[in-house]
């Protein structure tokens, strides 16, 4: 005798057509609020973005952008941080900002922020980064980032003879062996953001006695460890590192768990000029195309899906175990107290 299959309660069917009708729905609705965006970004047929990203990266990127909205013409304005925040207040002080997308650091973005430059925005595609990247008010959202790791050159020291950690860098046998880039605090900002201001402070103080070799700029920090001018790079960006390592170049890097974390990040400014092609944009710089095309300029991407140019990156990212550094207080206060600890001018 053939068993007979339990009937399914009329009430789950019921329940499950609901669910299933709902949902449909919803994508429904999302997808007539995204086509709704892009006819009205057809319809202003511009956007101008505000940013530092380079002319070079941005002949990578912008061609991406035109394959997927070949309508839209970004005018790609570039401009270093402290031109851009002055540009940027001088307009809004003006009454109205020009541009209508904002690319820079999460800390600029935090001061445009508190100066009102900023709209709220919460692109759909925000969901899909990895935690801790998006604003929690929804002023902006982070489109790369870069961990600070420790950077030796592999004809002085071995994974294992390199400092591992942080608290490592203040071993007294690694005195007059580290160089650090002088040209921003990320170090000590994030030390402060980890630890709090007390016992961040007191760290870069003892740093700063181990007599630190301060070099400008990341690329010339990546030069001269590779040319041997010093063994160790401290606080050092991992995309420079990971690079040369790639290239075939004597160096090598390890990440101390937390692993600080710098960002870029995009943000809407109030009363854009075009404002739905500026959402657009910024939907695009978070979506799978724009983050693949970030990756191709070298960048590390955060959403999740898409991999970078190297699997130990990856690999770091899927840890989990970045702290995203974000300033606490008077961030001039920190750029005063980081040349002081280093001993430049």
């Amino acid at each position: 005798m053939k068993s007979r299959t339990p009937a399914i309660p009329v009430q789950i069917l019921i329940l499950t057509a609901l669910l299933v009708s709902t949902l449909i729905a919803r994508l429904d609705f999302a997808h007539g609020q995204a086509q709704s965006l892009v006819d009205q970004a057809k319809k202003e047929g511009e956007v101008v973005l505000y940013t530092m990203m380079n002319v070079s990266d941005f002949a990578v990127f912008g061609p991406a952008i035109k394959e997927k909205y070949p309508f839209l013409n970004v005018r790609h304005v570039y401009l270093s941080s402290s031109r851009q925040v002055a540009r940027v207040i001088q307009e809004h002080r003006a009454g109205r900002i020009q541009g209508d997308v904002l690319g820079n650091s999460m800390e600029t973005m935090d001061y445009y922020k508190s100066q009102g430059v900023l709209a709220r925005y919460e692109s759909p595609e925000a969901k899909f980064l990895l935690k801790g990247f998006v604003d929690p008010d929804g002023y902006w959202a982070c489109i790369t980032t870069d961990p600070l790791i420790t950077g030796f050159n592999t004809r002085e020291y071995s994974r294992s003879s390199a400092p591992r950690n942080y608290d490592d860098y203040l071993n007294p046998k690694f005195k007059g062996q580290m160089a650090i880039n002088s040209g921003t605090p990320y170090g000590l900002i994030g030390i402060v953001s980890l630890r709090g201001e007390e016992q961040g402070i007191a760290y870069m103080k003892r740093l700063g006695q181990q007599n630190l070799r301060p070099v400008e700029g990341f690329n010339h920090l990546t030069n001269l460890l590779v040319a041997g001018e010093f063994p160790i790079a401290i606080f050092m960006q991992v995309s420079k590192m990971d690079g040369m390592k790639r290239k075939g170049a004597p160096v090598d890097w390890l990440a101390s768990p937390p692993t600080l974390a710098t960002t870029s990040t995009v943000g809407l400014v109030q009363n854009p000029l075009h404002p739905a092609a500026a959402r657009l944009l910024i939907d695009f710089y978070l979506s799978p195309e724009g983050q693949q095309a970030l990756t191709r300029t070298g960048k590390i991407p955060l959403r999740k899906g898409v991999k970078s140019q190297s699997e130990e990156i990856d690999l770091l990212l899927k840890s989990e175990k970045l702290h995203v550094i974000r300033p606490v207080g008077d961030t001039s206060r920190y750029f005063r107290l980081y040349s002081e600890f280093l001993g430049v001018r």
